[in-house]
């Protein structure tokens, strides 16, 4: 699907970095590396490529602050690398612009699955008048209408927009605070474990198996992504 997209990554360790320049090029992707942060944004900066891989642990800038640079530049996808034991960092990262994340050590397959979302969601999404379709779930947003297997359900304001937001998105993982923010508008001032009682709902209403959903999945600690399994 892609033709030479170009990916910048910035990471600092240069075996992972030459691992994954390998990789990459494998995979018919133009790699560009930076290994500190400072260095990244110059390159993107002067580059403007379709994607970046960044480090979150950088010997200058940190990669949530080159995060926050790029992405008050750009809407360049960003996929964080970061090791399976920094949750915060996750959360941070993602609630700083970043649009997904990879944990360390990752396998190559993963790390391609969430490089191709991005590049994919960010080649076009559907116009407003343009329903979006997810497995048999389908979202009509100018007439805020949803149906399951052809069947109109009824959902609250909330749900919609938290489904809304979802499927406009699907792969990409949401704290629960940016479901909140964006979803339930600046002006809330609830909980975030409030966003579980909406996604709860949204399941059931959904038909969603209990214990083992098909659509919206947990991310433990951090939020909730949709399954792209489904998407098209």
């Amino acid at each position: 699907m892609n033709e030479k997209s170009t990916i910048l990554v910035v990471e600092d360790n240069l075996t992972t970095s030459k691992t994954l320049g390998i990789f990459l090029a494998a995979e018919n992707y133009d790699v560009e590396f930076a290994f500190n942060g400072h260095d990244g944004i110059q390159r993107y900066l002067a580059n403007r490529h379709d994607l970046i891989l960044l480090d979150l642990m950088l010997p200058d800038v940190d990669g949530l602050q080159v995060c926050q640079s790029v992405r008050s530049h750009s809407d360049v996808p960003i996929v964080i690398l970061t090791a399976k034991s920094t949750e915060d960092e996750i959360v941070e990262g993602l609630e700083n612009g970043a649009d997904d994340y990879v944990c360390k050590p990752f396998g190559a397959k993963e790390l391609l699955a969430r490089i191709r979302r991005c590049l994919r969601q960010k080649s076009g999404t559907p116009g407003k008048n343009q329903p979006i379709r997810v497995g048999e779930i389908e979202l009509e947003l100018e007439r805020r209408l949803v149906k399951f297997m052809n069947e109109p359900i009824k959902l609250t304001k909330s749900e919609f927009e938290i489904l809304s937001m979802l499927m406009r998105n699907p792969g990409r993982v949401f704290t629960r605070d940016q479901l909140i923010q964006t979803a339930l508008g600046p002006s809330f001032d609830g909980y975030d474990r409030t966003i579980d009682t909406h996604i709860w709902s949204l399941r059931k209403k959904l038909g969603e198996p209990r214990g083992n959903p098909k659509y919206i999945l947990s991310e433990p600690g951090i939020g909730y992504r949709l399954s792209d399994q489904h998407a098209h």
